[in-house]
């Protein structure tokens, strides 16, 4: 990476042409590695220019400017890509996503392990992380790694490995496996992932301000991109979705969803727990209670969402996972999944499951121990919050 540009200190508030020339660099960066240099509609610039703002005002540490500025890199990069490819395969506008299923549910619920498992079965399709930094009309398999935007996405994914081992033992993302649809909602710099990383209020209150339905019409579009010439129905997942359900349900109002449940209390220790890592390299002196709190507040909006969601909306759409029976039996879940939803699962199908969850026991990368009070987090204010719902 190129030496990132000095600006202004916490101490000494950085004037404009300090923000515009860390954006001009931020860009040339992302051209210089990508090769691209059309970001689409200038409509991300003032969203992006509080998140470069924010690297001043809440004094981050040399290593986390660095992480920081890898974060607005990685989502420039896939914007350019996605405006190339948008231009040159034109037919995607004419695509239609028709009753995706979706796994949602407060973080560390059991939505990722669901999600891998299912994305096994091969009637399915789910966003790859490699086209999710470089969205494309997904080649034959086996021609994914010979793509300019799979390798880059396997050098960001080792790079962000070896900076914060922590979070990516907890959380593992693979390049060529499925991941979270919040990789594409980011691209327009409005999206829960930047206040999760570190505390920046300013940017908070302006995000959770914000009407996410051209985020979510962008999703669309960028699955409608890769999926060209691909039929088959869509497996996404994403935690942002129980509290974007409402949106959701605007832009796929056929969606097939499914909710994954756990006790909040243990739910929201475990994100905190691997948020930490990422949280100090940024901020080393942060009181991680702090972002606790910030994190009741935000997902516990979700059970309002989801409650109005399915009050309005036919039962059969919604379908519930207990986290503990997942665990317990995730074949058995599954298998009540695809009945509640007229799906088959094939003898074959459910052997290749089997295998993938006997290679990825839970704590694979060893035991994941938390302390609620680490974070800020009590009985008591959780349970309010999120009004019994567990």
């Amino acid at each position: 990476m190129n030496t990132i540009p000095s600006i202004s200190s916490a101490s000494n508030a950085p004037t404009a042409e300090d923000v515009d020339m860390k954006i001009r660099w931020l860009h040339e960066e992302a051209t210089r590695r990508s090769g691209l240099s059309d970001f689409g509609p200038d409509d991300y610039l003032t969203p992006m220019r509080m998140l470069v703002e924010e690297m001043d005002k809440i004094a981050m540490s040399e290593a986390g400017r660095t992480f920081w500025c890898e974060e607005l890199i990685g989502t420039l990069i896939p914007r350019a890509a996605r405006e190339k490819n948008w231009q040159e395969h034109p037919k995607w506008q004419e695509q239609e996503i028709r009753k995706p299923l979706v796994i949602c549910g407060v973080p560390r619920t059991g939505t990722t392990a669901l999600h891998k498992v299912m994305s096994i079965d091969p009637q399915f399709q789910g966003l790859e992380n490699w086209l999710s930094i470089w969205p494309m009309p997904r080649p034959p398999r086996e021609q994914w790694s010979q793509h300019t935007g799979y390798r880059l996405a396997a050098e960001i994914l080792q790079a962000r490995g070896a900076q914060i081992p922590g979070l990516t033992s907890q959380h593992e993302v693979i390049v060529d496996e499925v991941d979270e649809c919040m990789e594409v909602m980011k691209l327009g710099f409005i999206n829960n992932r930047f206040p999760e990383l570190a505390l920046i209020p300013d940017y908070d209150a302006f995000f959770q301000s914000q009407d996410e339905l051209a985020q979510y019409r962008e999703l669309a579009d960028t699955l409608k991109l890769i999926g060209l010439n691909d039929h088959r129905p869509w497996l996404l997942k994403n935690p942002g979705h129980f509290v974007g359900i409402g949106t959701l349900l605007q832009v796929f109002p056929d969606a097939r969803v499914i909710v994954t449940h756990r006790d909040p209390l243990r739910a929201l220790a475990s994100l905190n727990s691997i948020l930490s890592h990422p949280r100090k390299l940024i901020s080393p002196d942060l009181d991680l209670h702090l972002p606790g709190k910030r994190d009741i507040d935000y997902w516990s909006k979700g059970v309002d969402a989801m409650r109005k969601a399915r009050a309005e909306r036919p039962t059969e759409q919604f379908h519930d996972v207990d986290h503990a029976e997942f665990h317990r039996d995730p074949i058995s879940t599954i298998r009540k999944i695809y009945d509640y939803f007229g799906l088959s699962l094939d003898m074959r199908t459910e052997r290749r499951m089997r295998i993938w969850i006997s290679e990825n026991p839970v704590g694979k990368h060893g035991e994941h121990a938390y302390d609620p009070a680490d974070y800020g987090l009590n009985a008591a204010e959780v349970s309010a919050a999120f009004k019994g719902w567990s």
